[in-house]
């Protein structure tokens, strides 16, 4: 635990206000060193730590922008981006006071994740408060040169402020996106603390945004916690009103349906309305029906709350059951969700690899950095896809990319990490081609984990980052109704012979292939760290793996750890990449 720390007992103390020091050495004499093992002090010290650092960025960004104030009514320009700096920084405080206040409940490796960014933060304030110190400054005391300069010197303090709200701006931003998956990490604890101070705060927190018209953000937490929790009762134990996720069938009478190619949704266009839904049904093997109900049911709430633009997820709209004629029991179920606005028709990946059409390092960057994002939150929310294709990332034509905007569908196999799922499989070998070896064939090894969905993602980043569809269709339209064959840039031969016996495809030989090609293929097109984050994908649960060892040695209750070790083995690399 110490090599994962990072620092000595002491090393920390300059980010410790005054207050905090006094706490945690009365702690210390409180309690003898004989009683309170290395581990917990320095756990201790870690979790004062994250408290220390969050009251300095909150001072730092609050001297920021009240320097920043000073030039209100200077320039239009300054002006509007003082609003975004506010604005973003009111969120973003309310999030930190948060953290604080539940900071000791963080378990080690959270509270440790967090402060590495916390550090980040203070870093990109103190070059904000650097900056400032240069705009601010003074010409020479000479009058005469005062009055000569007084104008140049206006002008050119005035392009600084903007300069300097400018990066600001784009520094928050970038920041927050990088500290979302993390902070929303903590709906997994379990913890009575946790859930009386999201409501504590979250009412306080709505005063302060109220004045700017925008949501707090621990709205979206206190859902989705809500959400994950019990669906009957809140978190005082009172009853919650129910709200009803089942959608009326009539309603899609004199619907425009079409089928979305290479996948099992279709998009829908009510009568009489512009607005666009995605709808897709899902797999109830025999006999799971009523529990596919319950599973189907706690993934629509999660959906309800998810933002789409964070999540990299479809908000769903409602859940469509279907009876069966004969029996008049529940047959299958579909669940329908909300397109972006304005949006058209979506592709799936699947479609776009298969027409081959040049795109940009940086268009395939944007869409690998969705699909990261995408997982990660899927784990946030408590669950795992199972189903992780191209055939099941949606994608939405979009002008600020020449790929669009990708989000991750497919939840027709999918199981919340709390219930066993079965180890029937099947022998399709255009499935089984992203399925980690412990999951391939029609008797799988080993129960789904969190781990298994990391693997899958690796196929779709080497498949990704080689712009090629590694399965083809040989009918000259590309339907999906034909046999799909390997495609020429998988260099392998597969079929389903490979996996109609049990584990016959589970030996590695697919996964070592997948490897060898990431490593010899993809430097030269994306580079070295695009391919080190397929490579870590494909080997996750490898033992020699440092980033996550083997699904054993870090399952953990609440699946904060493999959630924890995701964000700073893959999504961390990704965000890291510049083209």
């Amino acid at each position: 635990m110490a090599s994962r720390l990072g620092w000595s007992g002491g090393a920390l103390c300059y980010s410790l206000p005054y207050d905090k020091l006094f706490i945690f050495s009365v702690f210390a004499e409180c309690f003898p060193s004989k009683t309170i093992s290395t581990i917990g002090l320095m756990v201790a010290e870690l979790l004062l730590a994250v408290a220390g650092v969050i009251d300095g960025c909150i001072k730092l960004a609050n001297k920021v922008i009240t320097t920043y104030q000073s030039y209100r009514g200077a320039d239009e320009l300054i002006n509007e981006r003082l609003v975004l700096v506010q604005a973003l920084w009111t969120k973003l405080e309310i999030q930190l006071n948060f953290l604080k206040k539940i900071s000791s409940q963080l378990d080690e490796e959270l509270a440790q994740s967090h402060l590495d960014l916390l550090e980040i933060l203070n870093g990109k304030l103190l070059q904000a408060v650097a900056r400032l110190n240069v705009s601010t400054s003074s010409p020479s005391d000479d009058s005469t040169l005062k009055q000569k300069t007084s104008e140049v010197w206006r002008k050119w303090r005035f392009s600084l402020a903007k300069k300097g709200l400018d990066e600001l701006v784009t520094e928050l931003e970038a920041w927050r996106s990088r500290f979302d998956p993390t902070w929303y990490l903590i709906i997994l604890m379990s913890s009575n603390t946790l859930d009386t101070a999201l409501k504590e705060t979250d009412t306080k927190a709505t005063e302060s945004t109220s004045v700017c018209s925008s949501p707090s953000p621990l709205d979206s937490m206190l859902a989705l916690r809500q959400a994950i929790s019990s669906p009957k009762t809140s978190f005082s134990g009172e009853s919650q009103p129910k709200t009803s996720l089942n959608l009326d069938a009539a309603g899609l009478r004199g619907a425009t349906e079409t089928p979305i190619p290479f996948s099992s949704a279709r998009s829908i266009v009510r009568a009489g309305s512009s607005s666009l839904f995605i709808a897709e049904s899902v797999n109830a093997p025999p006999g799971t029906i009523s529990q596919v109900k319950v599973d189907v049911e706690n993934l629509a709430r999660r959906l309800q709350q998810v933002d789409p633009q964070t999540f990299g997820l479809l908000r769903c709209y409602g859940l469509l059951k279907h009876q069966d004629p004969a029996t008049k029991g529940l047959k299958y179920i579909e669940v329908v969700y909300r397109a972006p606005q304005d949006a058209n028709p979506p592709m799936t990946l699947r479609q776009l690899l298969l027409r081959h059409h040049p795109v940009s390092a940086s268009a395939i960057m944007r869409t690998a950095k969705q699909l990261v994002y995408s997982i990660s939150y899927i784990h946030t929310c408590d669950f795992v896809h199972k189903n992780i294709r191209p055939d099941n990332i949606l994608v939405f034509s979009d002008a600020n990319s020449s790929l669009g905007t990708s989000y991750l569908l497919g939840f027709n196999q999918f199981r919340s990490t709390h219930f066993q799922t079965n180890l029937l499989g099947d022998a399709a070998w255009h499935r089984n081609l992203y399925r980690h070896p412990e999951r391939q064939g029609n008797l799988v090894q080993e129960r789904y984990v969190m781990q298994h969905d990391i693997y899958s993602l690796g196929v779709c980043l080497l498949e990704l980052g080689l712009w090629r569809s590694f399965v083809w269709y040989p009918d000259e339209s590309q339907s999906d109704t034909a046999a799909p064959v390997p495609g020429i840039s998988l260099g392998l031969a597969l079929s389903d012979s490979h996996f109609q016996k049990n584990n016959t495809g589970g030996d590695g030989r697919l996964k070592e292939h997948l490897v060898g090609m990431a490593k010899t293929i993809l430097p030269s097109r994306l580079g070295d760290l695009y391919t080190d984050v397929v490579v870590r994908c494909l080997t996750c649960l490898d033992p020699e793996n440092e980033a996550f060892g083997s699904q054993e040695q870090y399952l953990d209750e609440d699946g904060i750890v493999v959630g924890v070790r995701f964000i700073e083995s893959i999504l961390d690399k990704v965000c890291q990449i510049v083209i």
